[in-house]
């Protein structure tokens, strides 16, 4: 593994999406991918922007 991954907290991703940290844990429980690590959980920046990509929805440009 490359020494300069560098794993994201909760805050972290919750500023780069601008949600609530409520937002990211319920993110999280419909399959945001994290690590956890004793009790502390983690983000790999790469897998949260494939998540939110392939989990996005496009408003119907009819409305």
């Amino acid at each position: 593994m490359p020494s300069d991954i560098k794993y994201m907290t909760i805050e972290d991703v919750s500023e780069m999406l601008q949600v609530t940290r409520t937002t990211i844990y319920n993110l999280k429980k419909r399959g945001l991918p994290f690590i956890k690590i004793g009790k502390t959980l983690r983000f790999d920046r790469e897998d949260v922007v494939d998540w939110i990509e392939t989990h996005k929805t496009i408003a119907d440009q009819k409305e």
